[in-house]
């Protein structure tokens, strides 16, 4: 990882405590060991590695829960690459450069038993953008459908979703936005009542 990398998951990282503490604290978040490299080199041993996988990790109690809920993988530059050659790569072209970072993050997010992936991506001079399943989306807005004065309608705000081939074939649905929009319009209470409501399903 380069120390212009290494710097944007700083970044990200501050964003994320400010906005899930409500702008109290600016430290609940941070780098995981290696960027979780640590948790990939023991998990080649057979060994678990709690709250090391991803790009992110809590520092703190309070910030776990998002971190129960995605798995955060954060990626900086390749400005030459873009979300949109999945759609028009040519037949029998390798592997996108988007679909590896989001193997990668479905891979973490597996290990570490969270229920999502997400990916937050920024190529140089563009704004940062944040792709996850469009699964997630749909939890979030119905949990947050009770939430007074909730601004959790996902689906009116600039946004892409829809279906893209990976390639190996099999099909993956995601819903693409602005991290600042994303940031904006979820409440970090909606995120924690999908994580009640899916606690309460399994107890049934």
């Amino acid at each position: 990882m380069s120390g212009k990398g290494s710097e944007y998951e700083r970044q990200i990282c501050r964003l994320l405590s400010d906005w899930w503490s409500d702008g109290e604290r600016d430290d609940l978040f941070w780098r995981s060991a290696g960027s979780g490299a640590m948790a990939t080199s023991r998990a080649k041993k057979g060994k678990a590695t709690f709250g090391q996988y991803g790009d992110i990790q809590a520092t703190d109690p309070e910030g776990q829960a998002l971190l129960n809920a995605f798995s955060i993988e954060v990626k900086n530059g390749y400005t030459n690459d873009s979300f949109l050659n999945m759609v028009d790569k040519l037949s029998g072209a390798a592997g996108q450069t988007w679909e590896k970072f989001v193997r990668q993050a479905k891979d973490d997010a597996k290990k570490a038993g969270a229920l999502y992936w997400m990916l937050i991506w920024k190529r140089n001079r563009k704004t940062p953008l944040v792709f996850v399943p469009l699964a997630a989306m749909r939890s979030i807005s119905l949990a947050s459908r009770d939430r007074p004065f909730s601004k959790a309608n996902f689906f009116v705000i600039p946004h892409l979703r829809g279906k893209v081939e990976l390639k190996n074939g099999s099909h993956i649905q995601i819903y693409l936005t602005s991290l600042s929009l994303f940031l904006e319009t979820i409440h970090p209470l909606d995120i924690q009542n999908m994580l009640v409501e899916r606690e309460n399903e399994q107890a049934r």
